[in-house]
């Protein structure tokens, strides 16, 4: 395939959401390639939405799917994932730098040491970031939120339409197109305090430039600046884990008829932060060892994360069908430097003595260069079978370099030896068959079927030397290959009933899965020379009812069933890839939207999320099923209202209230010696925002975001306390209270 070249109220966010905010918008089941929700006036029942690559009403689409608009994103003042999640159906993460997330959807996660995603993500319809762990697949870039269309969110395994890596669902950032029909843009500028920390800022511009009847032009551009706010008073340093985003976008369409168009873009994201937002934490008590936001390293953990991304769309309306193609080609790269001294000094230190207890820090750099293409044909109209199919082809070669460095010796040796450092190329390419078909049995009763047939080839190769790798001849290197092939099959069923044009009742069963591949060798002995995919069945009843044109309540449940799951085990102090234990995970969700008042609407959302080992995983130190998975809340509640009003005939103005809760979740599992426990505390935080617009397109928008200043446990790091039991936790926490500004002008 190689030469073929052919994504405290209760506890948490587990939400569906579906509400018009007075100016704003926030639509389950909303994946509308136009956003007729951006107009308040626009009911729920009309908006248009393409969640299964083809439009129907968001009212009839049979699975739960959500979207924030950017008028939402721009009303929240949402800079990155942390300020959506918990309006975002079933989202939790865990920020693992101020450059990246690690994203759950569902409760489909192994904690914060997993190595590839379980989730796919996507700008527009490219996957972006790699799909192995060889790429730091699990780290996902916060991407500017600045002029998108809408952020979705598709829960469940989406293995079908969206393929690999798409257990828990699938993240996607829409941005905006060009318009034909007339000039416009927007400037806005950003100034912020934020408690404990400093003065922050941004700039922002878009503008679309019309440049002939047929071709459009559409540049969006954008400097932030997020300040830090921990301290290492032991070390002197101020305001650790900034961040600083620089970041550029394009896109040109051409529509040379109306039935053909090509859209060609360009994006292009760097941000770089100069410490992890930690504090470290008593593991038993959760005190702070010293400050409430201070930590204690001996080494700085900068790190830097970039994406460049080209691709061309082209839409063909054939009359009978209709065609889409879309070539990419992408550049990812992660680096990062992150403090080991506490864990490899327990490994060597066991070994040498005090000789070997030293500042010692973990370097990686990952770059990840992948093309990829698919090709779909939807059917034309609304007949008696509806269907999709096509084919998708990605091609990613990684290089890493993974560096154990001894930070108290010019050179990163110990004892005149390096201690450990892996080269790591490897090629992953991947080529898929789908196809979706939905017959309407009636004018209320319809059965979707869809499959994908999946062929991955991996090779992974690695180079290592140093006293880790190889402690007879450490500067001798030990060479190795890995190869893994394999063929995966994915399935999708759903029925649908419409008994009135106001209700959609649906049941919708489907699987995921996740490649398996190589593991990295060294001389010192590993667990498993390659690790298999794990596989994920999703089966989900769900109610969608219309209230009379003012708002909706909608209701679903869940049972998943998740095997072979694919966990990561520290040998040596070299991380491994291990199949253990299955898992079951039950839910409910529910949302409520509507409208009080002619200018007061109520957002409500909640869910239930039990997710819990189903077997046991030995290899863990899990002797015993029910362990809870790590990182997801057991409840999740979230409250929204928005006032509008006017302040005369050229001025008005929205007034946003948020409680944003997110509940007690776990790093690690209960009673494993290996991925240590840390119960992570339920915090709640309030915002506050107002827009004030007038008619010439200018606007003021003042906020608090933390209003209360709560010092929330976000996530949490054990890989330590594997080692040493009782050493100090690294927790992230929420960001303090932040009082800022925009001002901004539309023209």
């Amino acid at each position: 395939m190689s030469n073929y070249i052919g994504k405290k109220f209760m506890s948490s966010v587990s939400a569906i959401a579906v509400v018009a905010w007075g100016p704003l918008a926030f639509a389950q089941d909303s994946s509308a390639e136009n956003t007729p929700q951006q107009n308040a006036d626009v009911g729920y029942d009309e908006i248009i939405v393409t969640a299964t690559r083809r439009e129907e009403r968001i009212h009839d689409v049979p699975g739960t799917v959500s979207a924030i608009t950017g008028d939402l994103l721009s009303d929240l003042k949402a800079k990155s994932l942390v300020d959506f999640a918990a309006f975002t159906p079933g989202i939790s993460f865990q920020a693992s730098s101020p450059t990246t997330n690690k994203v759950v959807i569902r409760g489909i996660t192994t904690g914060g040491n997993q190595l590839n995603s379980a989730i796919g993500l996507y700008l527009d319809d490219v996957p972006i970031g790699s799909s192995t762990p060889f790429g730091a697949g699990a780290l996902a870039i916060n991407v500017g939120l600045f002029d998108l269309q809408r952020v979705e969110a598709l829960s469940g395994p989406q293995g079908t339409l969206f393929g690999a890596n798409a257990l828990g669902g699938t993240l996607r950032y829409i941005t905006e197109t060009p318009n034909l029909d007339g000039f416009s843009g927007q400037v806005e500028v950003e100034g912020n305090y934020t408690d404990n920390g400093e003065t922050g800022g941004a700039l922002r511009a878009s503008m679309n430039i019309p440049l002939s009847e047929k071709l459009a032009l559409r540049v969006v551009g954008m400097a932030q600046n997020d300040p830090g706010f921990i301290d290492d008073p032991s070390h002197n340093r101020e305001n650790l884990g900034d961040s600083r985003m620089l970041l550029g976008r394009a896109a040109l369409l051409y529509e040379a008829t109306p039935d053909f168009s090509i859209e060609l873009k360009g994006f292009a994201e760097r941000l770089k932060s100069n410490g992890y937002a930690v504090s470290m934490r008593d593991p038993v008590t959760h005190q702070p060892i010293e400050g409430d936001y201070d930590q204690s390293f001996a080494s700085l953990q900068p790190s830097e994360a970039e994406l460049y991304l080209g691709s061309a769309v082209i839409n063909w309306d054939l009359h009978r069908a209709d065609l889409t193609s879309i070539t990419a080609y992408q550049r990812n790269r992660l680096q990062g430097t992150t403090d080991f001294g506490v864990v490899y000094s327990a490994i060597l230190g066991a070994a040498l003595g005090p000789a070997g207890v030293n500042p010692y820090i973990l370097a990686t750099d990952a770059t990840t260069k992948r093309f990829t293409q698919e090709v779909r044909l939807a059917s034309a109209g609304d007949g008696a079978l509806e269907w999709v199919a096509g084919g998708f082809y990605s091609n990613e070669e990684t290089t890493q370099v993974v560096a154990i460095k001894n930070n108290a010796d010019a050179n990163g040796f110990l004892f005149g030896l390096p201690i450990g450092q892996f080269d790591l190329p490897s090629t992953a390419e991947d080529f898929s068959l789908f196809g979706n078909a939905t017959l309407r049995l009636s004018p209320k009763f319809d059965v979707t079927v869809g499959a994908r047939q999946t062929w991955s080839d991996q090779v992974f190769s690695s180079s290592g030397i140093g006293l880790i790798v190889n402690p007879v001849a450490p500067t001798t290197a030990i060479m190795g290959t890995g190869t893994s092939k394999e063929s995966v099959q994915t399935y999708l069923f759903n029925v649908r009933y419409r008994p009135t044009s106001a209700t959609t009742l649906y049941t919708r069963v489907a699987s995921g899965y996740r490649p398996g591949g190589p593991n990295l060798q060294t001389g010192t002995g590993t667990a498993n020379q390659t690790f298999s995919s794990d596989n994920l069945w999703n089966y989900e009843v769900g109610l969608k009812q219309s209230l009379a044109g003012k708002g909706y309540i909608n209701l679903s449940a869940y049972h998943i069933d998740w095997t072979n799951i694919q966990q990561v085990r520290n040998i040596g102090g070299v991380n491994q890839l291990v199949n253990a234990g299955d898992a079951k995970v039950n839910g409910a969700e529910v949302s409520l939207s509507y409208r009080l008042l002619p200018h007061l609407n109520v957002l409500a959302t909640g869910s239930y999320t039990d997710a819990k080992l189903s077997t046991a995983a030995p290899i863990l130190g899990l002797n015993n099923p029910g362990a809870r998975l790590p990182l997801s809340p057991k409840f999740s509640f979230a409250l929204a209202t928005s006032y509008d009003f006017e302040v005369s005939d050229t001025i008005d103005g929205t007034l946003n209230v948020s409680l944003r809760n997110v509940g007690n979740r776990n790093s690690g599992y209960e009673g494993s010696n290996v991925a240590f426990l840390y119960e992570l505390d339920s915090y709640n935080t309030v915002d506050a925002t107002m827009s004030l617009r007038s008619k010439t397109g200018w606007e003021i928008s003042p906020y608090i975001k933390n209003v209360f200043n709560v010092r929330g446990e976000v996530s949490a790091s054990t890989v330590t306390n594997q080692f040493l039991p009782a050493a100090a936790v690294p927790v992230t926490l929420s960001q303090p209270r932040t009082v800022g500004v925009v001002i901004s002008k539309k023209y």
